[in-house]
Order: C-alpha cells, then sequence, then structure tokens
C-alpha cells in the first residue's frame, strides 16, 4: 500500500486547521479489522478547538480497535455513535463552534474491502481503470440532526482491486486539482510513484507565490494487495503397506507390561497372598515355595508316570491330530480377522477420502459465492444495483444450499450469509419496523365496506360461472372465476344498476391458478406461481415475473389504483407488503414481526398511506 499525505500551506490561515491520520493494527486483534484511515478538516477554528481533530481521530481509533470481534462494518457503525457521543458532550460544553465547519472522513480497509463515512464537503473519490468515480456521493445528503446530535450518520462499503487509486481531497484542494486538470492526469497514468506525482503536480505549488493560494489537504493511496507468506496445505502422509504378523498385533498390546519385573512381581504377590513373619526377603520365600512345589509335582509324576507310559503311544497319535485341527482353524480365524482389520481400515480410508472430498467442493463453492459477492460489490461501486443485486442473489441461492448440510466452514458460511443478506435487503429496500403504527379499525372497515361487490344488486351471469375475484373500475364490477379465468364484466348505469353481464375476456393460458386481481384500466391478475399477468380491453398484454429480495414464495394479494403508478402485494408468511412499479421493479418493501396475521390491506387515495388487517389489529403505514 502507497499512501501520500499532501499537505498544502497547513500554517497559511490561521482559522483553518487540518490532518490526516494513518492507524496501522498493533497485534493480531486489531488485524482483524484491517488499517485505519482518518482525514479532517476544521474551519473558523476557536483557539479551544485547535485540538478537536486529534481528539476526535484518537476517540475513533480507540473506540475501533476495542471491536475487533465484530466485522470492520459493524465496527465502524458502532465507532460513530461513540464519535458522535464525544461531539454532543462538546456541545453540553457550550462548544459550538465547529458546528458547520467540520469536514471530517473516516475509512477502513481490510482485505480490499473498504468501509467509510463522512461528514461535510470532503470529497472521496476512486479511480479506477481510468475513471473517476465520486464513491461517497451518496453519502452528501447527510445533513445533521440536532435533537439528539448526531454528525455521523450510514457508512458506505465496496471491495477494491489490485491499482485502484482512492484519494479524499478538501473542498479548495479540490477546486485547485480540476483547474489544473491533475485527476485526469492521474487516471491517465498507467503506473504511478512518487516522481511521476511530482511530475503531475505544478512546479508553483512549491514556491511560496502561487503556491499560498491554496490551502487543504489531499489524501491518496495506491492499492496493493499486501502479500503474506502462504501456507503450504498441511500434507498427510500414509505408512507403506507392509506384511505383519499376529505377533506384531499382541506384542504391540502387551507393550505396558514389558517394563514389569516379573520375579519382583511375583515376589510382591507371594508376601501379600502368604506374609513370613521372618525378616526373609520376597526372594528367599518365592525360592523356598518353588522348592516345596517341585518336590510336590515330582512325586505326582513319578506316581503316575508308568500308567501315563502304558497310554502314551494311542495320547500321542491323537494329540498329533488335534494340534493339527487346532493349527488349521487358529489359521483361518487369523485369515478372517486380517481380513476383517483389511476391509475396516480399508472402509474407514475411502470414508476420510470422501469426506476430505466434499470439504474440498464445500470450500470451492464457498469461494465462487465470495467471489460473486466480491464482483457484486465493485458493480455497487459503479453503481450498477440492478446486476450487483443479480450477483448477490445468485450467491444467497448457493450459499442457502450449503447452510442445509454438513458443513465444517459453518461460523465462515453463516457469516458470508449474514453479509449477503444484508446487502440484498438494502438493494431491495427492505425497511424493518420494530413498533408499527397501531390504528382503530373504524376507519379499516368503513373502507373496506366500500368494497364489497353488491351482489344482490346485479343480474346472475351464466349458471356455471363461478363469482371468485372481485375488482371494481369506475363503479363498473369484474368477476373472476378461477377455475376458467374467464372475467366477466358489469356495467355501471346509474343509482346503484348494472347492466346484464358481458364477456371481458375468454378463457386463455396466460392466466394459471389466480390469487387476485387488481384494475387500473389494465386488470392485472396475481397468478399462482406469483407471477403477475396484464390485461387490457380483453386482451393479453405481458406477463411480469417477480425478482426482488427476499424471493417471493406465497403473495396472496394484488391491488393498485388508476393514479397510481404502483402495485401493492400482501404476502403473509414473510411478513410483509410490497411495492413494485409496473414494470416489477421494487420501490419499497415493510416488514415486521408484529405482522403475524396479515388478512387484507387498504391504500389511501394518494399511495401515502397503507392501513394492514392484521388479525383483529390495524397497523397503519405513512409513505
Amino acid at each position: 500500500m502507497q499512501i501520500f499525505e499532501l499537505h498544502f500551506n497547513p500554517k497559511l490561515k490561521e482559522k483553518q486547521v487540518f490532518d490526516s491520520f494513518v492507524y496501522e493494527p498493533q497485534n493480531i486483534y486489531e488485524k482483524k479489522l484491517g488499517t485505519l484511515y482518518i482525514i479532517g478538516e476544521l474551519q473558523n477554528v476557536l483557539p479551544q478547538n485547535l485540538n478537536l481533530l486529534n481528539n476526535l481521530a484518537q476517540i475513533i481509533k480507540k473506540k475501533y480497535y476495542a471491536l475487533f470481534l465484530k466485522t470492520p462494518e459493524r465496527a465502524l457503525s458502532e465507532t460513530l455513535k461513540g464519535a458522535n457521543e464525544f461531539l454532543s458532550e462538546e456541545v453540553k460544553k457550550d462548544n459550538v463552534g465547529w458546528l458547520g465547519n467540520l469536514n471530517f472522513s473516516v475509512l477502513s480497509l481490510k482485505d480490499l474491502k473498504l468501509t467509510f463515512t463522512k461528514t461535510g464537503n470532503l470529497k472521496i473519490l476512486l479511480i479506477r481503470n481510468g475513471q473517476i468515480i465520486d464513491i461517497g456521493k451518496n453519502l452528501d445528503l447527510q445533513g445533521i440532526d440536532p435533537y439528539p446530535l448526531k454528525i455521523f450518520f450510514d457508512t458506505a462499503s465496496g471491495k477494491l482491486i489490485q491499482n485502484d487509486i482512492l484519494l479524499v481531497l478538501t473542498k479548495e484542494v479540490l477546486e485547485f486539482f480540476h483547474q489544473q486538470n491533475i485527476l485526469f492526469k492521474i487516471a491517465r497514468l498507467e503506473a504511478f510513484d512518487e516522481k511521476k506525482l511530482k511530475e503531475i503536480l505544478p512546479p508553483p505549488l512549491f514556491t511560496k507565490g502561487e503556491g499560498a493560494k491554496i490551502s487543504g489537504i489531499c489524501f491518496l493511496t495506491i492499492i496493493k494487495k499486501e502479500i503474506s507468506p502462504i501456507k503450504k496445505p498441511e500434507k498427510i502422509f500414509f505408512q507403506k503397506e507392509e506384511n505383519f504378523a499376529l505377533s506384531q498385533i499382541i506384542f504391540s498390546s502387551l507393550k505396558p507390561f514389558q517394563k514389569i519385573n516379573p520375579i519382583k512381581f511375583v515376589s510382591q504377590l507371594f508376601n501379600r497372598v502368604h506374609p513370613v513373619k521372618s525378616r526373609k526377603t520376597g526372594i528367599e520365600a518365592l525360592n523356598a515355595l518353588s522348592a516345596r512345589l517341585f518336590n510336590r509335582v515330582n512325586f505326582r509324576l513319578e506316581a503316575i508316570s508308568s500308567q501315563v507310559k502304558s497310554l502314551s503311544k494311542p495320547f500321542t497319535i491323537f494329540r498329533e491330530k488335534i494340534v493339527k485341527s487346532k493349527s488349521s482353524n487358529i489359521k483361518k480365524k487369523l485369515i478372517l480377522i486380517l481380513l476383517l482389520i483389511l476391509f475396516l481400515f480399508s472402509g474407514f480410508l475411502m470414508f476420510k477420502k470422501r469426506e476430505e472430498k466434499k470439504d474440498i467442493e464445500i470450500k470451492n463453492s464457498l469461494n465462487r459465492v465470495q467471489e460473486k459477492v466480491n464482483k457484486a460489490e465493485n458493480f455497487l461501486i459503479f453503481k450498477n444495483e440492478a446486476k450487483a443485486s443479480s450477483l448477490l442473489g445468485e450467491a444467497w441461492q448457493e450459499i442457502s444450499l450449503l447452510t442445509e448440510k454438513r458443513n465444517p466452514f459453518k461460523a465462515e458460511t453463516l457469516s458470508l450469509k449474514q453479509s449477503i443478506k444484508e446487502n440484498l435487503e438494502n438493494l431491495n429496500k427492505l425497511e424493518k419496523i420494530e413498533n408499527p403504527e397501531e390504528v382503530s379499525e373504524l376507519e379499516y372497515k368503513k373502507r373496506a365496506d366500500s368494497l364489497t361487490p353488491p351482489e344482490n344488486l346485479i343480474p346472475p351471469p351464466e349458471s356455471d360461472f363461478n363469482f371468485d375475484l372481485f375488482a371494481s373500475y369506475f363503479s363498473n364490477l369484474y368477476f373472476l372465476d378461477k377455475k376458467t379465468c374467464k372475467i366477466i364484466k358489469y356495467p355501471y348505469l346509474e343509482a346503484s344498476n348494472w347492466g346484464p353481464p358481458q364477456t371481458w375476456k375468454e378463457p386463455d393460458n396466460n392466466c394459471f391458478e389466480p390469487k387476485s386481481m387488481a384494475i387500473d384500466g389494465s386488470i392485472w391478475i396475481l397468478n399462482g406461481d406469483n407471477s403477475i399477468i396484464r390485461y387490457h380491453s380483453g386482451s393479453f398484454q405481458e406477463k411480469i415475473n417477480l425478482d426482488f429480495f427476499p424471493f417471493p414464495e406465497d403473495i396472496i394479494k394484488i391491488k393498485t389504483k388508476p393514479n397510481l403508478p404502483y402495485l401493492y402485494l400482501l404476502e403473509p408468511g414473510k411478513k410483509r407488503i410490497i411495492i413494485i412499479d409496473k414494470e416489477g421493479k421494487i420501490i419499497k418493501q415493510f416488514q415486521s414481526e408484529k405482522f403475524d396475521d396479515l388478512k387484507d390491506f387498504i391504500i389511501s387515495e394518494n399511495g401515502k398511506t397503507i392501513w394492514l388487517l392484521n388479525g383483529l389489529k390495524v397497523y397503519q403505514i405513512k409513505l
């Protein structure tokens, strides 16, 4: 990583201070959060605020590296709360001179992942492949919340690549760089170094004349991936296949007993069983015992020796047969045991190899998912949200499969899945409401009653038609038969009178297990597969396949109004209401754990209020 901190005439203006800070991680815990860059400028400085930038930078550094258990994104978000608290305390001390004069940015860089925030008129630019991108543009809209005081709001993040150039500039320096065409000169450089930077900067900058006309800071860093020693995969060596005897197995099992002295052991055992009263040693007692036993055995043998000799010959023949038979059986059993051991061992090796292969496949899948996430983050930097959302959607599908099976990289998988989920929710405009506003059900009932079909006031259609779905448009009534997908229209006459039924749409193959219907001049039908089809003047016009996150599973209702450009969808299973434009693009989603029994909803005439019927409660959402 190459870093250039360009301070132009830092002592020129007494009422202006600026500085840049680079904090490298100092231990293995801080390395989890990467490097921290802080750039600040304070204008119209009062004496008590001369050290404000340094104090704020120190607080941010201390708070940030204390959160090493969190991801860099979450750590920076938590750190900003601490920074806001510090500045809020300054206001309580009546130190308000810095308000409106503070331009400040904080950037975190870990493994090419950039997370940053800013306040004021600093510019954060990215130069990639000759293009200059204002990556801090979305943060420019942030203001200041006075109650409670909030200077830092959201963070932004993205994936950098090798040779990206990141710049943070104060307003005056940015204007000067534009006038001198310096940014475009930097963008056109194939390779960037200190020498070429000096060549690009105009010589008057280094003189007291023209150089004294500019005051500010340019923080520039060239992204180079840090090279760390690659850890070689650990090799597992299996022993050579060798022939071995059963005696090896037996001796190995008896190995713990090899250190026992047999004479000493028997001696101790004898002394325990027959303790001697004299002071004889255990060995002397053992010798005496052996002599007595030998005499007894010898006497017995002499007594029966003559009988044994007479019977020795037939017994000898019989013994030889038995020995041969036993030897044959033992060999067979040994072969069976060895075969069993080999079978179990080979099975173990096959199982281990199969598990290792699965682990490698899972790791490769994780790498592919991470690669898609990195590409999506790059598209976000270039404001291509559609492509980023598509890639993240694919990554979500793949990583969801990995969490459903045995996974030795569970922690890594869940962390990546959570990151993908948060990005998808942001891209798909999902807003989670902890405590939705609850209102009286009277207003809802009044509006709902006005939408009830007056079946008792209309003439009956053909006998086999079913009034399954209903919608109205300029007091004309439309009914859809779910079984046939046929639509019948009752034209409005006057004074709650309707004309005879007319066939508005004949059955066709585009309509499939319809669940809901809405009308705004065209008729919109929600199909059983969550697709939406549009008819106009009785003819099929288009089909919209919904593609947003969380992916639709069972949407039950669709509504719209002639004066509104949106379609409104209700999905109780996901506890949400969805707003899309009439081309299928997501506009907004509202989700709450309290939407646990969604039944229906009503939209106000101007589309700015939605009333949700949730069981016996009514919740109100204002747009």
